[in-house]
């Protein structure tokens, strides 16, 4: 080859100009069809687009709870590890790990939708730090529920307290001085 020349490819017989550029084409066609299934598919496992107003998904309770008068949302798991109760007569004392698949907005409204159907009163509600905390009461029990992140996929880690409760009301007067 002298200098100042230029190699030319051979193309094989049959194959137009155009080809390789539609080969090149074609190969960014199924890489952007592969990234539109895979973000189809993330958006499934994260509960996203799911015709809900707000994006927030409503669950619903599990058949059968793990406490009775405790709602669990549907497809929760207890971490018997992490878990324990206790009874005694009428009182009891419990600490319960769950953990799931749904978004922390989700589990909140699930818990603020379900406790006082099962008898429970909200006391306060706060968020810190990505955590959200619940505190319901009954006439002889207190529980206290705390929602927080578990990582990716969207999973969920929600701790139950459960313990007796007791509230001396409010005396109506004040109390009298003793005179001297």
């Amino acid at each position: 080859m002298k200098a100042g020349q230029r190699k030319v490819q051979e193309r094989p017989a049959g194959e137009r100009a155009g080809d390789r550029l539609t080969v090149l084409r074609r190969g960014h066609w199924l890489t952007a069809v592969l990234c539109a299934v895979l973000g189809g598919i993330g958006c499934g496992l994260s509960g996203c687009g799911d015709g809900q107003a707000g994006g927030v998904k409503r669950l619903a309770p599990r058949g059968t709870p793990f406490l009775s008068g405790i709602a669990v949302p549907a497809g929760f798991e207890l971490e018997d590890r992490n878990s324990e109760d206790y009874q005694s007569g009428e009182q009891r004392w419990a600490r319960h790990w769950y953990l799931g698949s749904a978004d922390v907005q989700a589990v909140r409204t699930f818990y603020l939708d379900q406790m006082p159907l099962l008898g429970w009163s909200k006391v306060s509600d706060h968020t810190v730090k990505g955590t959200v905390s619940i505190r319901f009461e009954k006439r002889t029990e207190s529980c206290v529920v705390e929602i927080s992140s578990a990582g990716m996929f969207n999973r969920c880690r929600v701790q139950v307290i459960v313990m007796p409760f007791s509230r001396t009301p409010a005396p109506t007067e004040p109390p009298r001085r003793m005179a001297p």
